[in-house]
């Protein structure tokens, strides 16, 4: 029997844009203008790209998180400062974030499914990918549903990221459950639905339809998770759903 439901939070939760470069302000550039740095705006773009390629990219290879001030710190090396003061790179990471959440936006049909989960009696937490150890928790209580969650898991504090399976233990481990008493909520397949299936969790599809890809609204999710409560234990294969389309990204919260 199912007693937790893990769910993502970017792209399941909340809609945003996965672009790294938003569009209401550069803040690389102003960290590099506050220390008399002659680049242009699409210098410090160019330099913040590379910067997050490179160690987003290593971490997917990986399965080890990074963090944004390792992302902002090797931003200011390609920048030409090679050891930049904490302060400006707290302000950056602190700047940058604040201008990529600024339009996030709860997805439809969230508060009702979690309600109903939560009426259910079933146990709710988050676990993401993202490089901001504090970044989900504040998205949460921004929109409202930081008091449906029993705990928040985070790749940036575990140290692994989604879908190794060393973060699926460690959620499991730290809950005191087993892989047949939990499903998985989120958008990304390999993420969401491969991993937590490799792990012996049942798994709910989110995002993109596709071939083997079966699309059910956010507002079914909780009938769907409570009507396979209901199956005899190992009756079958992980339910699937999906709701909206959803980009590849490799953003902050990855």
């Amino acid at each position: 029997m199912m007693t937790h439901v893990y769910f993502d939070f970017f792209g399941t939760l909340v809609d945003y844009d996965p672009d790294i470069h938003p569009a209401d302000a550069n803040a690389p550039h102003g960290a590099t203008t506050r220390l008399g740095l002659e680049l242009s705006p699409d210098q410090a773009s160019a330099a913040w790209e590379t910067a997050w390629s490179e160690l987003d990219g290593r971490a997917q290879e990986s399965g080890r998180e990074c963090s944004m001030w390792e992302i902002a710190r090797r931003f200011f090396e390609l920048s030409g400062v090679p050891q930049a003061p904490h302060a400006a790179v707290d302000r950056l990471v602190d700047e940058y974030l604040a201008a990529w959440t600024a339009n996030i936006q709860l997805a439809s049909d969230v508060p009702a499914c979690l309600r109903e989960l939560s009426a259910a009696g079933l146990q709710l937490s988050v676990v993401s990918n993202t490089h901001h150890p504090r970044l989900v928790q504040e998205q949460l209580a921004r929109f409202g549903i930081a008091g449906s969650f029993r705990r928040v898991h985070t790749s940036v504090e575990i140290g692994w990221r989604k879908p190794r399976p060393e973060l699926f233990d460690t959620v499991l481990e730290r809950d005191g459950i087993v892989a047949s008493q939990a499903a998985f909520v989120g958008d990304t397949w390999t993420a969401d639905v491969a991993g937590p299936r490799a792990a012996g969790m049942r798994a709910y599809y989110v995002g993109v339809p596709a071939a083997g890809r079966v699309p059910v609204p956010m507002r079914e999710l909780a009938a769907r998770i409570r009507a396979a409560n209901m199956e005899l234990p190992g009756d079958g294969p992980a339910r699937i759903s999906s709701r909206r389309p959803h980009p590849s990204r490799p953003d902050p919260a990855r």
